[in-house]
């Protein structure tokens, strides 16, 4: 199907730059003349200027390979990827994998299959990056995989600006192959990976068809932690809330009675001891008699392992290691083929195509909660007559709708009622389902990926030479349905409210302003939910609140609650153990859902054309050129389900905050999904040429012009490369390119999804509240926050400049087999495309603060915040305060600004509370600075062969000298404000960078004797810094202050392989080769890193410990 020409230059350049080297070729061998990735030029010499890696498919079977993600993921050069549980990103990529070429990101990584173009998974990471799913391309079709490890945008367009991965199938394949693989943990006994896969191919006799069909399911066993050789169960990691005693308005002046059963004074006393606030900690008094569904009691908060310093909570945990999940239950079922025919000898149709389909059964214990909490009226009577405090009671505004107000006796079954062991005030908190953790709630991710590559190619006469030529056009496209069950907010309100079912009907009013209630005896006293209780119907941010108004009303106004078929939910572990206040189990299906949370679509097409050919002799050879253009379609499309869209419309909402709005009936958050069908062109023109102008000399000019319209613009991109033999066993080369890439269509008008992100919060500390500290990182706390996205209209491209020199020397004579290389890299990255760092997004709020930090009318008494406060918002004197007690005292540091005078949108703090915890921020996506990204690429190989076979041993390495930021707005004080700007050998931020080792290295060692082969693999990594650590060890508690590493370690993995071909000896059998190997195989613990969600970085290690695998191939 292709002509092949007798090489001049040694075929080792090929093997020994590849990641793990085939054994040397012979001088004198056959060279296929194709068209490597890197270059457009067909036929371009081994020796070319730039540098490619290559896995070929022994590499691929010698690594133990179940999918491509497992090639992936061993590259040196890919760091920052993400495929597993606990790996740091959002639950959309579960299931999937991604390349990460030189930790740039998933966008800055183009990945190609056939040299073509594929559409993105339909899928975003919590930084806004698209990526192709490697898992959906199916192992048995790979042929190998081409790294190209410069910047490609000259050659391939936008997003090659780390380089280009290239998936390359086996579309000249002929034969039949059936293959099995089985692959297990050491401590998961029963669960493994299970591959059965077969291709077909046909050759026509005259060699001008050529048909290949394959196929392969694969099925992977979930493996939890307990199944790992670093889990322990002392440590007490893996916990889900049982229950919470939630928030009280427990105010005497309101004539609520402490519910001193729920009241947890150790809690409190120990977090005034550690230097917090002596806010009430409330405690279900039903965790100390509750058991674990494992057997044992529950984890009580008092023997709490890990919780931060002085801010310990009231909640009692269970154990959910059972369903913590180091690898997810998955199937996939793919299926690929190609079909080519050569006319002529000027003419040759060819085509790919491939399905597949993959379900993935995200960690699932059964448990849901909704993101925020709401509101639980206390019962008739429970402020004992106090008519201020009855205003927060259920029904007490019954007479608003022409009804009666209800009595205790009408609502015996009030979970609140101190008769049901209730705590008998007003409260809020979470709705939770499943606290009996029994899993099996279906949270399933089903994707599906198609691609089409069909075109011509061939030669063609003109200008008096014969030119090739390449008219292709592909479609591709990917979908994403991500089920799971969440709150239905207006049932889930009312269910608390005591209105719950499918059936309850409220006999109250909707539309009552319980805030515009002058309060009672017509204004005498004040009115609760003006003052107090104002918050329990704030907005959070958009679409996002409190409690709606309308279900509030409804609770207020209406006499039925719990009665007929009204149910109340119960929020406390009474629900389980005492039958009057259990919660009827109908009502609890009805208010929860299954949705897709995700339900995106991608889709891509692509036509393109290139010539290619000869131009003139030069001094060192034959001057070539190819020149081509390309036209892009790309569709892109989110389609929200109705909680959200188009959710509770026209929910009211006073004028002063904006009027009425739409709020999410999600109650598990309210920007997680979007309507949009956007659509991008994409047009390009491009050239290169290759100009050996002196002997032994190659060059490679490349220059792109593409064209995205609208406010992107268009760019060119060139690229320079050239390549030196001053001897026959020395190559240098070196290279210059300058690469793009454009913002994620969605990134621009819809904006980043909801994530989180912690960090060094400069307000709210409570000495910075006071104005008695600058609000400086310096005098800061570190916190969490929940995260928004924006639209980014302007937003711009991010661009790259690379640099690359290197050199492969390979020795004859005495020397013979050896090979030794390296590549010297840099990239310059500017104006790169993330999420703005919450530091920069905080700054308007923190201009606001300045400006009122120093007017001494807007200050007042910080334990006057809390809405269980007997008085709410009490003025005070900041320098009367300081006169009296001291500037330093406890009383000078209890009067704070009052956070209503700096409140800024799109920033919300938890409101009626003690210490100022941010609630949300909305992060856009914005260009963010520079990286200076710099390293060296080792390779070294030795090769021979005597008596007992061929032995082989090849090294590869990678050190990562820089990966420094410049620039970055808001970025004052380094990553993680630990002043560290350089992101090499650090865990990173998890945010504009992820976990990159500076060190990682894989030793390979070879043998073969006729039938049967060895392969021995060590992987090292090396020890890194944890950036957390500082942050960290200021609010951790001393448990977790002690289990705090600066560093984690370094570590290395031996991984073995045997195989054994046999030939049958009836010819019509053909041959089996049969393969056993470990993964792992002496099982060591993987280092400790205390701030990962599974106890290791699971973003850069496999935790699972020992692994085994069998596999068989049977090929005729």
């Amino acid at each position: 199907m292709r002509n092949s020409v007798p090489s001049s230059r040694r075929a080792i350049t090929l093997a020994v730059i590849s990641a793990l080297s085939a054994p040397v070729l012979a001088q004198d061998n056959v060279v296929e003349e194709v068209v490597v990735t890197g270059s457009l030029i067909k036929g371009s010499p081994l020796d070319a200027p730039s540098p490619v890696q290559v896995v070929d498919r022994s590499s691929i079977e010698a690594q133990g390979a179940a999918m491509i993600w497992d090639v992936i993921k061993n590259l040196e050069v890919n760091s920052g990827s993400i495929t597993n549980p606990g790996s740091g990103d959002n639950d959309q990529v579960v299931g999937s994998s991604n390349v990460n070429l030189r930790n740039l990101g998933e966008n800055s990584t183009l990945t190609l299959i056939n040299g073509k173009r594929m559409v993105p998974a339909a899928a975003t990471t919590r930084s806004g990056g698209e990526f192709v799913d490697l898992n959906a391309i199916p192992l048995v079709m790979t042929d190998r995989v081409e790294v190209l490890t410069d910047g490609g945008s000259a050659l391939y367009g936008a997003d090659a600006v780390a380089g280009v991965v290239n998936v390359i199938m086996r579309t000249d394949f002929e034969g039949f192959e059936l293959y099995g693989d089985l692959q297990g943990v050491q401590k998961a006994d029963g669960q493994h990976d299970q591959t059965i896969s077969a291709i077909w191919g046909w050759g026509s006799d005259d060699g001008d068809t050529n048909l290949v069909l394959s196929a392969e399911q694969f099925k992977r066993d979930p493996i939890n932690v307990r199944q790992t050789n670093f889990f322990d169960a002392e440590e007490q990691r893996f916990l889900g809330t049982m229950s919470s005693g939630g928030s009280m308005f427990a105010s005497a002046a309101v004539g609520a009675a402490t519910p001193l059963a729920y009241y947890n004074s150790d809690i409190v006393t120990r977090n005034v001891m550690q230097g917090g606030v002596a806010s009430p900690i409330w405690t279900d008094p039903g965790c100390s008699a509750a058991t674990s569904v494992h057997g044992g009691s529950l984890v009580q908060p008092e023997d709490l392992l890990r919780y931060q310093q002085g801010q310990a909570g009231g909640s009692c945990f269970d154990d959910t290691s059972h369903w913590s999940m180091v690898t997810n239950q998955m199937e996939r079922d793919s299926f690929a083929g190609s079909f080519e025919h050569r006319f002529n000898d000027n003419m040759e149709f060819y085509s790919f195509f491939q399905h597949s389909e993959s379900t993935t059964h995200r960690s699932d214990d059964g448990y849901n909660q909704s993101r925020g909490p709401t509101i639980f009226l206390a019962p008739p009577g429970g402020h004992g007559g106090n008519p201020v405090g009855a205003y927060l009671e259920t029904g007490s505004f019954a007479a608003k709708a022409g009804l009666t107000p209800p009595t205790l006796a009408d609502m015996p079954n009030h979970p609140m009622a101190a008769s049901n062991g209730g705590p008998n005030v007003a409260h809020w908190q979470a709705v939770r389902k499943g606290i009996v953790r029994v899993g099996n709630d279906q949270n399933n991710t089903e994707t599906e990926t198609s691609a089409v590559q069909v075109g011509f190619r061939g030669q063609f006469e003109a200008f008096d030479r014969e030119l090739d030529y390449d008219v292709g056009y592909s479609w591709s496209g990917s979908s994403m349905e991500q089920r799971y069950r969440t709150f239905n907010r207006d049932k889930t309100e009312r269910a608390a409210l005591g209105l719950g079912g499918e059936n309850c009907t409220p006999n109250g009013i909707s539309d009552f302003d319980m805030q515009a209630d002058p309060g009672p005896f017509g204004g005498m006293f004040p009115n609760m939910w003006a003052t107090n209780a104002a918050g329990l119907v704030q907005t959070f941010f958009p679409g996002f609140v409190f409690t709606t108004r309308e279900n509030l009303s409804l609770g207020l106004t209406s006499n039925n609650q719990g009665q007929g078929d009204c149910h109340f939910y119960n929020p406390f572990l009474s629900q389980l153990t005492n039958p009057n206040v259990a919660n009827d189990p109908a009502m609890m299906e009805y208010i929860i859902e299954n949705v897709n949370r995700v339900d995106k679509r991608n889709k891509l097409a692509v036509f393109d054309a290139v010539v290619s050919g000869e131009l003139f002799e030069m001094d060192g050879g034959t001057a070539q050129f190819a020149l081509g253009a390309q036209y892009r379609e790309r569709n892109t499309k989110e389609i929200a389900n109705e909680l959200h869209y188009p959710g509770l419309q026209n929910r009211y909402r006073p004028a002063i905050e904006g009027g009425n709005h739409r709020v999410s009936n999600n109650f598990e958050c309210a920007m997680c999904a979007f309507n949009y069908n956007d659509d991008r062109d994409t047009t390009a023109v491009f050239m290169e040429l290759s100009l050996p102008f002196i002997e032994n000399v190659e060059t490679q000019i490349a220059l792109r012009y593409e064209d995205y319209g609208g406010n992107i613009g268009s760019e060119v991109s060139p690229k320079i490369a050239m390549s030196w033999r001053p001897i026959e066993d020395l190559l240098l080369r070196g290279s210059f390119s300058q690469s793009f890439r454009a913002p994620n269509i969605a990134i621009v008008n819809t904006g980043l999804q909801s994530s989180s992100v912690t960090f060094v919060d400069p307000i709210s500390s409570q000495r910075v509240r006071a104005g008695l500290d600058a609000p400086t990182i310096e005098n800061g706390e570190s916190e969490g926050t929940y995260t928004l996205g924006g639209p980014a209209p302007t937003v711009g491209n991010e661009y790259a400049d690379t640099y690359n020199v290197g050199f492969l020397w390979t020795p004859s004579g005495a020397l013979d087999g050896f090979s030794f290389g390296a590549d010297v890299w840099r990239f310059e990255v500017t104006d790169r495309v993330l999420p703005a760092p919450a530091i920069k997004a905080l700054q308007p709020e923190l201009e606001n603060f300045a400006a009122v930090v120093g007017d001494e009318s807007k200050y007042l008494l910080n334990d006057s915040l809390s809405l269980d406060s007997d008085v709410v918002n009490v003025p005070c004197d900041p320098s009367a305060l300081a006169a009296q007690y001291g500037r330093d005292s406890a009383e000078r540091l209890n009067c704070v600004v009052d956070p209503r005078a700096y409140l800024t949108p799109n920033i919300q703090r938890a409101v009626g509370s003690e210490v100022a915890n941010l609630v949300t921020l909305t992060l856009a996506a914005t260009n963010v600075g520079e990286i200076e990204a710099q390293g060296v690429d080792l390779k070294a190989g030795y090769s021979f062969s005597n008596d007992l076979g061929n032995f082989s041993a090849n090294l590869t390495y990678t050190h990562v000298q820089k990966y420094e930021f410049s620039g970055v707005p808001g970025m004052t004080n380094g990553l993680l404000d630990t002043g560290v700007y350089d992101a090499a050998g650090t865990t990173g931020d998890g945010n504009l960078v992820r976990s990159m080792p500076d060190n990682r290295g894989t030793l390979v060692l070879n043998w073969r004797n006729n039938n049967q082969g060895l392969t021995l693999i060590n992987r090292h990594w090396g020890s890194y810094r944890e950036l957390g650590y500082e942050q960290a060890l200021g609010v951790s508690n001393d448990y977790r202050k002690a289990r705090l590493t600066q560093t984690i370690g370094s570590y290395n993995q031996w991984d073995a392989q045997y195989n054994y071909n046999h030939t049958w000896g009836n010819s019509n059998l053909g041959s089996t080769t049969f393969t056993v190997g470990l993964l792992d195989a002496l099982n060591k613990d993987v280092p400790l890193r205390e701030l990962g969600s599974l106890g290791y970085d699971a973003g850069v290690l496999d935790g699972r410990g020992r692994r085994w695998y069998m596999r068989a191939l049977w090929s005729f």
